[in-house]
């Protein structure tokens, strides 16, 4: 683990995904606070086939260190999702109840770059869909200008 892993603030960016034809593929842009322990970005949950997704999520949560054995760590990211909303500035108040849209288990080894994970996400349908032991890797986070 590099010092910045441990003491600042990184970028960590992901592909979730099974090895089921057209099962679905969430794609995760991470902001990590190592000191704060917090995790804060956007997901994005996409399908190709019949019924297609698209679904886009604001993601808030934390990590923690899992240690069972000496020189055996691992980090369990849960985060919880909400639909992204433009919120218009000039309109008082606190804005409406959001009710979350996808929920995150994830465990990495010790590097951040690749585990497993279990999520779970709203279709369009209301009912909850799950995937479980997806494949975690890291990818090139894209570049923002």
């Amino acid at each position: 683990m590099s010092e910045t892993q441990k003491y600042g603030v990184f970028l960590a960016c992901y592909e979730i995904s099974t090895s089921l034809l057209g099962a679905p593929t969430l794609t995760l842009n991470l902001l990590v606070n190592a000191p704060a322990e917090t995790v804060h970005g956007i997901g994005n949950i996409t399908q190709a086939i019949n019924p297609p997704l698209d679904i886009k999520t604001k993601l808030d949560g934390s990590f923690t260190y899992m240690t069972v054995m000496p020189d055996n760590t691992h980090i369990l990211v849960t985060a919880s999702g909400y639909p992204i909303i433009n919120w218009p500035p000039y309109v008082p108040g606190p804005g409406p109840v959001i009710l979350p849209n996808v929920e995150l288990r994830m465990v990495l080894n010790e590097d951040w770059k690749s585990g497993t994970a279990n999520y779970k996400y709203l279709d369009d349908q209301g009912k909850w869909q799950t995937v479980n032991n997806a494949v975690v890797k890291s990818v090139k986070c894209p570049v923002l200008t």
